[in-house]
Formats: structure tokens, sequence, C-alpha cells
């Protein structure tokens, strides 16, 4: 079995993300890194793709959100793509280039590339693939489901912007702190007419925003619920808000479900947050992350509560 030897030679790399260097067609020129879970688990391990901000590494996201940790408990590999410079001066990823999000180019494609080499690799089951993205990285992975939804079963997007928020590189910067006032239909119909003719079947999608983020307006966290609400068929009022969330003072839970119950899109409001990671620092199973100046203690960890709501988190 292939995936017996490349397990073994990763956890042998020891605590550090090992780079995968050869991992298929990469179009997007992009790196990718890999954490293999300390525990044991089932033959089928889930996988989460993460995505990290402008400025970032893939070791700084993986320190800053706690997902190695998250990883362990529940058994998932995590797989870290990491922008180049040569790319980006600001090591951002590219949402914005057209050529960066088609689905079968650009930076979209090597992401792809990234999950087919770890599903042809290691025990990775293909009904439990995740992406989580970070600014840039949620932008992206906003992209990434439009492009493919097929491959994913869920997809997190804290601090990012919808699918086509932006057409080019000077468009970006005008737009991130002031984004277009767009109707839910012209939101969804970007992702919706990627194939006109085919009915496609989206994942899960939450959207987690700060309303004091002076980075990416917070008004792209309200576009994005209006992106994903319309591509899933569903209003855009919340079936359900809750406030505090999990004793959470500063957190705000928007729920949005189908007729049958599923909740298909939900909207994480973290009031007076800015352009920071909600975490919630501690030894605790559902606590974790490090407090800097790009995170905050809110008293929740955003990365558990993805990974809860992904079905990643089984025994609480």
């Amino acid at each position: 079995m292939l995936f017996i030897p490349l397990c073994v030679a990763l956890l042998a790399a020891g605590k550090g993300l090992p780079e995968v260097k050869d991992f298929g067609e990469d179009p997007g020129n992009l790196r990718m890194f890999v954490h293999v879970p300390d525990a044991p688990g089932p033959s089928k391990r889930p996988l989460v793709v993460v995505l990290h901000g402008c400025t970032q590494k893939a070791a700084r996201i993986a320190d800053l959100s706690g997902w190695n940790k998250v990883a362990d408990q529940c058994g998932a590999y995590v797989v870290y793509a990491q922008q180049r410079p040569i790319n980006n001066s600001l090591r951002c990823f590219n949402w914005f280039r057209p050529e960066d999000i088609a689905p079968e180019g650009g930076e979209v494609a090597s992401i792809i590339s990234m999950v087919d080499h770890a599903l042809a690799n290691w025990p990775i089951d293909p009904e439990r693939v995740f992406i989580y993205g970070v600014s840039s990285g949620g932008a992206l992975a906003a992209a990434v489901i439009a492009c493919h939804p097929e491959r994913f079963q869920g997809a997190a997007i804290f601090a990012g912007a919808p699918f086509k928020a932006a057409r080019h590189t000077l468009d970006a910067r005008m737009i991130i702190r002031d984004p277009r006032s767009e109707p839910a239909a012209a939101w969804g119909s970007l992702v919706t007419d990627l194939y006109p003719d085919e009915k496609r079947s989206y994942p899960p999608v939450l959207v987690l925003h700060g309303t004091a983020d002076n980075v990416m307006d917070p008004g792209h966290g309200e576009a994005l619920v209006k992106q994903w609400t319309r591509v899933h068929g569903l209003d855009t009022i919340p079936t359900q808000i809750e406030r505090p969330y999990k004793g959470a003072e500063l957190v705000e839970r928007r729920t949005y479900a189908d007729a049958e119950g599923n909740v298909l899109v939900q909207h994480y409001v973290f009031h007076g947050i800015g352009h920071t990671l909600p975490i919630d620092p501690g030894p605790a199973p559902d606590q974790g992350g490090r407090t800097t100046w790009v995170s905050v203690d809110v008293d929740l960890h955003s990365t558990f509560e993805v990974a809860e709501q992904f079905g990643l988190i089984i025994d609480r």
C-alpha cells in the first residue's frame, strides 16, 4: 500500500511541516506542506486544506490557528498551501486574478493537485475533504469551492471575499475596503454561471468575519452570505441567531437552513474584532491558538469551532 512508507517518512520529520516538493501539476506555482496526525485513527482520515493570509507562511498560520492540535485530536491530515513571493510580493493568494481562479488553471488548479496528491498517497477519505482560508486565503477558498464544489464537503472562509469580488489587481485594492453592493442573485450567479448547463452540489459554507475589520471590510462577509445562500437556494434571512454563542459575548452565529432543516450556510460575526484570528488559548481540547497582534482571545477557539462544524470532532 503506497501510503505506508510515505506516512512513516513524514512522521520521521518531527513536529515541523515537511514540504511535498512534487505534488503534480502546479500552474499556480505554489508550495505544499503537510501535517500528519499524531493520534491513531480509522483507516481513512479526513483532510483539511489550509490557506494562509497575506505576508504569512504555512508554519505561521499553523501556529496562530492551532490547526495541528485540532488535527491530532480528530486524526486529520492538514495540507498547507503556501504562496511564493515571486507570485505576489506580499505573499497574498491571487484571488483577484481571473487566470488564478479558473477551474483548470492557476492557483485553484494547484490546490486541486495537492488534494489529488493527498488522496493518492495518504489514507484520506475522499468524502471528508475540507478547505479553510484566512483573508486572501479565504477569498481563494471561495474560488476553489466555486470551481470544484464536488471535491469538498465543507468550507470555512475567514475575513475573505466572495468569488469574483474583484476583477484584477487594482480593482482588488479598491474594493477590499469598499465592497460592492450587489443583490444575492448577482453574487450567486458568479458561481452558478461557471456551469450553466449542469446542476452542481455545493458544500456547506462557514463565513467568519469581524465587525471592526479595517483590512477586508465586513461587507465582504455579508456578500459571502448573499453569494452562498443564493447558490444553495436559501433565504438571506437567518433561520436562527445566537448571541452570545457558547458563552462568548463577542460572538454571534447566524445560521441559514433549507426546508429540511439542513444548515448550509453559517455566519460567525465577531463583534468589535478587526482583521485578527479569534482564538481561545489554553490546554482544554476545545482551546487553542496563540495570542499575537494578528490573533485575539474571544473565549471561542474559531479553529476548533470550524472543525466541529465540519464534523471532525466526534467526542466531547
